[in-house]
């Protein structure tokens, strides 16, 4: 019986087992000139004005929030956070993504930083991002490759698409 137990044991893996872990910042980071905001809020009067004309003041409360969300997101620098990859799934920032929950991995690049976008079979959370250095893509791709597909090319819904345009076609400031 005993045999029987300690061979259990030995083919069941370690849960509490930590197969890759690191530290990152909670997003990829810019520090955006004075140029950036300047430009955001001339296109905000401007759509403002536009807005005021054809007699739509709901509008203009919606445009402000966007503009503050926006103003918020770029200008508050990310925090470190720790990732591990683990048998039981992914844990982002204490967050466990069990690997049921999760359908496919890819890597992009947005200002020089790697991230690591997780697709996921969540309602409300449909990506898991996480910034990664250079040095521990090939291993983190061997690791999740065991649990999940990778894709090449990542799909791109309308929203990507639209804000891809918008960002190549409407720069907010100048690069140097």
């Amino acid at each position: 019986m005993a045999a029987e137990v300690k061979k259990f044991l030995e083919e069941k893996p370690d849960l509490n087992q930590i197969f890759l872990e690191w530290k990152s910042p909670s997003h990829p980071y810019k520090k955006r000139s004075k140029l950036f905001y300047q430009t955001v809020a001339a296109f905000t009067f401007l759509l403002i004005v536009i807005v005021f004309f054809l007699h739509e003041f709901l509008l203009i409360g919606v445009i402000l929030s966007v503009v503050f969300v926006v103003y918020a997101i770029y200008s508050v620098p990310p925090i470190e956070i720790k990732h591990k990859i683990t048998p039981l799934g992914l844990d982002n920032a204490g967050r466990l993504f069990h690997w049921q929950e999760l359908s496919a991995f890819w890597f992009e690049e947005k200002w020089g930083k790697i991230i690591l976008v997780v697709q996921t079979h969540l309602p409300f959370l449909s990506q898991v991002r996480a910034v990664i250095d250079q040095s521990s893509r090939n291993r983190i791709k061997q690791i999740l490759g065991k649990y999940l597909l990778f894709v090449e090319t990542p799909p791109k819904s309308v929203i990507d698409r639209l804000s891809d345009w918008i960002t190549n076609n409407l720069p907010l400031e100048t690069t140097r």
